[in-house]
């Protein structure tokens, strides 16, 4: 079993869809405001274990532009199958700055409009499976991804030259 990770635009638009009655019903505020797709695709990083998620932080960390709080959602890949969503493998956009991780990249894909209410079902269950507990949803602070940058570097991970200017001073501050 794997799971995909997924930054959240706003922490607010997984609480709206996961308390709405019926994703059929509700607003769309929530919907449209985190699932904003790039030609019909929802970019998300691949794990095996839920213990693993500190790899998938970080391919989305240095592919950031900034280090602010970032929250996360952990999609189990059999609710997208039960909705119909399907994903694959794909390239990042760039090369990313942890190498071992570049084909951990991998595309929700095909998303339409009608598409939209089987994410947010996806959305909706996740919610309601996370019960406040952050083991789906997850938050990281700013010391924790600076810690975690950090760290990686530590163990080589990190190739400098792909790696941007913001998250570089990072490094050289520690």
């Amino acid at each position: 079993m794997s799971y995909l990770v997924r930054k959240l635009y706003k922490r607010e638009n997984i609480e709206k869809i996961g308390q709405a009655d019926s994703v059929e019903t509700m607003y769309a505020d929530g919907a449209v405001g985190e699932f904003r797709t790039n030609s019909g695709t929802l970019s998300t990083w691949e794990i095996q274990s839920l213990e693993q998620i500190d790899d998938a932080v970080l391919a989305i960390l240095v592919t950031s532009s900034d280090i602010t709080k970032m929250d996360f959602v952990i999609i189990n890949t059999k609710l997208l199958d039960t909705n119909g969503l399907l994903y694959n493998r794909t390239y990042a956009g760039q090369d990313i700055a942890v190498p071992d991780l570049q084909d951990t990249h991998f595309d929700i894909l095909d998303i339409t409009i009608p598409k939209l209410i089987n994410c947010s079902k996806v959305f909706k269950q996740i919610y309601i499976d996370d019960n406040d507990e952050g083991k789906l949803i997850v938050r990281y602070a700013i010391g924790e991804l600076k810690d975690l940058l950090i760290k990686t570097n530590e163990n080589k991970r990190i190739k400098l030259e792909l790696l941007n200017p913001k998250m570089k001073k990072v490094l050289n501050a520690s």
